[in-house]
């Protein structure tokens, strides 16, 4: 607000405060006297003064005001928008009821039932700027589902992993028959990192020898199905 308007304010105050003194002090022992028309109309004058300088300066510290809001800064590059709404719950109008009667049950036939209103639930949509984001974030090329390996012995799709022999089992039966198996080889052969340990003593190891060391050893096992 600037300084002259707010020094003319106050002395148009004063100058009201002192014309209402000094026609008090006219009135004398009468004053609750009515005041002519000219002395309404002065006071009218006074008063619509105070009011124009008063709407003045609303005017200028709301033009100000719009000046120093800020504008809404413009996002350069690739957005993501999200808008959360509020939308009724999709019913299944697929699955069907069935009235059945049970006796010794006497059921009261009523009229019409109201179905009671959707209940509401929030659905969020996400919105991209551009297809280029939306292909990074949610590639098309579906990744490889992993190959499931079978059991050896009950032919199923494998559950467990042997930690030592690294055979895939379905069960604990199954484990116990690769189990059974491992102690078998182990007693017929030894162990299989003892026997690689011996081999690679040699001085004279061929590139066959070399191979087999290599080479993961695998252990057959056979289950023989009893006929009924």
């Amino acid at each position: 607000m600037r300084q002259s308007t707010t020094e003319h304010t106050r002395q148009t105050f004063l100058r009201v405060q002192e014309r209402q003194v000094q026609s008090r002090k006219k009135k004398g022992p009468h004053p609750d006297r009515p005041l002519t028309q000219e002395e309404l109309l002065e006071e009218a004058k006074i008063t619509e003064e105070i009011n124009i300088r008063s709407l003045e300066n609303y005017e200028r510290l709301e033009a100000d005001k719009k000046k120093q809001v800020q504008k809404k800064r413009r996002c350069v590059g690739p957005t993501i928008c999200y808008h959360s709404v509020a939308m009724p719950l999709i019913t299944d109008v697929s699955v069907k009821e069935e009235n059945v009667d049970v006796e010794g049950l006497e059921h009261e036939q009523n009229g019409d039932s109201v179905a009671p209103p959707p209940g509401k639930c929030s659905r969020t949509f996400i919105t991209f700027s551009d297809d280029e984001t939306f292909e990074r974030i949610f590639p098309r090329n579906k990744p490889r589902l992993p190959i499931r390996e079978l059991c050896p012995v009950t032919h199923k799709p494998a559950q467990y992993r042997d930690p030592i022999t690294d055979i895939p089992y379905y069960n604990g039966r199954a484990f116990k028959v690769i189990r059974e198996a491992y102690k078998k080889y182990i007693t017929a052969h030894g162990l299989p990192n003892a026997a690689m340990a011996a081999a690679s003593m040699g001085s004279t190891a061929t590139a066959q020898d070399s191979a087999q060391r290599n080479t993961r050893q695998k252990i057959v096992i056979k289950q023989s199905v009893p006929t009924t």
